[in-house]
């Protein structure tokens, strides 16, 4: 059909003008193409001789065309279930957002710039996020369910003081993720099969940067107008941005108690779960190099145990204690035998969420 190649073509040129990496660029097209595909079939006037065969052959041209774009593109990472949804989504949206959804729909035609395109997928990014706080994570490993219950009851509502409000707002992701006892860290217990394999994920700041030069830190950052005052999305969007982990792959679990840094931002920590969990594996991360350096993983158990604290002390802050510790990990899975130094508020977090998973 020749308006399927001309509009797989159209949505190449769009995905490659805004996404110039290329594992970025087959995640997206999918999406673009079938958003295309949907606005010209809607756009053409509808035609009473319509007969049901020919609703049956659009249907499958619509569909064959997803398995196209996966096999243009050759990327195994491209699920059909995801552009399923967006299809979903796309013809089937409540009645509550039906219309602006339809109204991306029709915009998508006249993209010629970035912003268009972000907000298109950011409305598509919103709506999985939606769907994938529904999902229950089916874990092998009994201890890892228990550690995930206990942190699912902390909730989602937020966890902060009124002096909160005063300040800008920031949020940032704590990935955790299962990792098989094969790939597991030394540090911990591998040869146990009934110990934790949840891992955290990590990344190291370039120290090139005036802001934090060097510090190991989570995925994260300031909140933008367009994430509509809301922590969650603050915290995926930052991640999509700094480490291409984008929000399907996420399962937002738990909101820790928000922080003031000192830099006064109001910093809201975001439990998520990674599933599948080789998405957060750091060897298949597409870093933004220009704010991170380096990922790496590291055991939620470590935290866990004091010993592994090399330096603890505590100071007034905010009206109130705050324990500033010191933790140094030698990854010698990816780095060569680097040590991180992870301390300040990431250093806190990480221990706030330990202690509630191994009950410290």
């Amino acid at each position: 059909d020749r308006k399927i190649i001309l509009v797989l073509c159209r949505a190449h040129t769009i995905c490659s003008q805004t996404w110039r990496e290329q594992k970025t660029l087959t995640k997206y097209l999918p999406c673009v193409a079938v958003i295309l595909l949907q606005s010209e079939i809607r756009s053409e006037p509808k035609v009473a001789t319509h007969t049901k065969l020919e609703t049956s052959k659009r249907i499958l041209l619509l569909f064959g065309s997803i398995g196209m774009i996966a096999f243009l593109s050759g990327s195994a990472s491209i699920k059909p279930l995801w552009t399923i949804i967006i299809y979903y989504l796309a013809v089937n949206g409540n009645k509550n957002n039906k219309n602006d959804f339809n109204s991306n729909l029709r915009s998508v035609n006249s993209c010629n710039n970035n912003d268009k395109i972000y907000s298109i997928t950011t409305e598509i990014n919103n709506n999985i996020m939606t769907e994938t706080q529904q999902q229950q994570p089916a874990l092998t490993n009994p201890t890892n369910q228990i550690i995930l219950d206990k942190l699912r009851a902390l909730g989602m509502h937020k966890k902060e003081t009124p002096h909160h409000s005063t300040l800008k707002r920031a949020s940032v992701l704590v990935p955790l993720f299962e990792r098989p006892p094969s790939s597991q860290s030394n540090t911990t217990h591998p040869k146990n099969p009934n110990s934790s394999s949840i891992h955290v994920l990590f990344t190291q700041r370039p120290t090139t940067l005036s802001s934090h030069p060097g510090e190991v830190c989570f995925p994260g950052g300031r909140q933008d107008p367009s994430d509509r005052s809301d922590d969650v999305i603050t915290a995926l969007r930052e991640t999509r941005e700094e480490i291409g982990l984008f929000p399907h792959s996420i399962l937002p679990i738990a909101r820790m108690e928000t922080v003031e840094s000192k830099h006064s931002l109001c910093v809201t920590p975001i439990v998520g779960w990674i599933d599948p969990p080789e998405a957060a594996e750091p060897s298949g991360l597409e870093l933004n190099l220009e704010e991170v350096e380096a990922a790496f993983a590291v055991p939620l158990e470590y935290f866990a145990r004091e010993e592994n604290c090399v330096e603890k002390y505590s100071v007034e802050w905010s009206g109130g204690e705050f324990v500033v510790r010191t933790y140094l990990f030698e990854d010698g899975e990816r780095h060569g035998g680097r040590v991180f130094r992870i301390w300040g508020l990431t250093a806190h977090v990480v221990y706030e969420v330990a202690k509630v998973a191994f009950a410290v």
